[in-house]
């Protein structure tokens, strides 16, 4: 991906742009997604620079410094509604964005606390990169932190901008602390994504920062939101419910609920409307060609098949914990082989992945040795499901789909997300 972090057309303003940027290890694509897919359900006027490429109201634009500028200089023109920028953290940590530009900016997580990610060289630079982006959301903006990350939740109390806090449990410390205080907050509840009333009031109180808050397509309404049956509080207002959204399976994957909550956040903030939000969530899939690898569910020969790209134990965690919390029906894994993990990583996948119920297929040769290891892995668990070999992905498939039965879920580990997509969809059409 080409250095995007800055061009020169975004220089420090008095007032910010309507532009929003999002950064984190993991879950940036799906929150940017996300979010456009909401202002674009406004036929809000809005471009994307996303890992896929740079779009402006659905049209793929080639090139990605060129069309960048333009669109920048379109939203300092009032030619766009809204722009949304997802930060790749080196890039960011190494080029560094002007201050006080963004109206609104988001940190999706670092490592959730995991101490082993911390200590990695991916999160140092994803450490920095969150410092940069908050120094770039200006001081009348907001920015958006996951209260569930210790190392995200720092950032609250050191910049001026507004912060909101979105967290998995209302039990959470420092999203009590923030409804107590009366600030703006998002949280999970018993399968469903709840506001408070801070927040939703946030909406009308930022309607100077950018021409997208005050048209009139985009008001939020009273007569908009759901009923006060609905609420889980007197003063709390139901969003959605996470259970109902194709992409968490039916509420298992945590990880996409904090995406959810993320883009909801910024959609609030930006006015879109609750109907809006609920709408999309109830419907958006990554995309298997815009977010390859982004955990897509697909459905070949019968059969859902999650394809993921995770490429450390650390961002594997919160998947095997999700797909675990379906019951008791089996997971058949096919995983390439982690060339670049050191021994006891790649010991650690192997323990992570024996958790699931079911049979484990490794889509490439290995050495013995390192076969060895990976089963070392594997069997620390009470109940290790099969471990097999096939030579390639395209055979593997075929021994898989020649076992499954209804229920089940095929788990693919890709190294080359674009390619398995490829394949999975040739396999799905014979």
């Amino acid at each position: 991906m080409a250095e995007r972090a800055f061009t020169a057309d975004m220089m420090p303003t008095p007032q910010p742009l309507p532009l929003v940027a999002i950064t984190g290890t993991r879950g940036k694509s799906t929150t940017a997604w996300l979010l456009y897919k909401m202002l674009r359900a406004r036929s809000l006027s809005s471009a994307l620079w996303s890992s896929s490429g740079v779009y402006v109201n659905d049209h793929r634009l080639p090139g990605e410094l060129q069309p960048w500028s333009t669109v920048v200089r379109a939203l300092a023109a009032g030619e766009l509604d809204a722009a949304i920028q997802e930060l790749e953290a080196p890039v960011v940590a190494s080029v560094g964005l002007p201050e006080g530009v963004y109206a609104l900016g988001a940190i999706t997580t670092v490592c959730g606390n995991d101490e082993t990610c911390l200590a990695a060289a991916e999160s140092r630079y994803a450490k920095r990169a969150q410092e940069i982006v908050a120094r770039a959301v200006h001081p009348d903006g907001v920015l958006v932190l996951n209260a569930d990350d210790q190392a995200v939740l720092e950032l609250a109390d050191r910049y001026r901008s507004t912060s909101i806090l979105f967290a998995l449990h209302p039990d959470n410390p420092a999203l009590r602390r923030s409804r107590t205080a009366g600030l703006p907050a998002l949280w999970c509840q018993d399968g469903l994504l709840v506001a408070n009333q801070p927040l939703l009031r946030l909406s009308a109180s930022r309607s100077s920062l950018s021409s997208v808050w005050h048209r009139p397509s985009a008001d939020r309404r009273l007569d908009e939101l759901p009923d006060a049956s609905a609420s889980s509080g007197s003063d709390d207002i139901v969003i959605t419910d996470v259970r109902q959204a194709p992409c968490t399976l039916n509420g298992a994957l945590t990880f996409q609920i904090q995406n959810i909550m993320c883009a909801s956040a910024l959609a609030l903030a930006l006015g879109i409307p609750v109907t809006t939000i609920d709408a999309v969530v109830r419907t958006f899939l990554p995309d298997t060609h815009a977010l390859p690898g982004s955990c897509n569910i697909l459905t070949v020969r019968g059969q859902h098949v999650l394809v993921d790209g995770a490429r450390y134990p650390w961002s594997l965690r919160s998947l095997i914990r999700g797909i675990r919390h379906r019951g008791p029906r089996r997971t058949f894994v096919l995983t390439h082989t982690f060339p670049w993990l050191e021994e006891l990583e790649f010991q650690e996948v192997g323990r992570l992945l024996g958790r699931l119920n079911g049979l484990i297929v490794l889509t490439e040769p290995i050495p013995d040795e390192r076969f060895r290891i990976f089963q070392e892995g594997v069997v620390q668990n009470p109940y290790p499901p099969i471990l097999v070999t096939q030579p390639d992905l395209e055979r593997a498939l075929h021994y898989v789909f020649s076992l499954t039965q209804t229920g089940d879920l095929c788990l693919v580990l890709a190294a080359e997300p674009e390619r398995t997509i490829e394949l999975l969809e040739r396999f799905a059409s014979v």
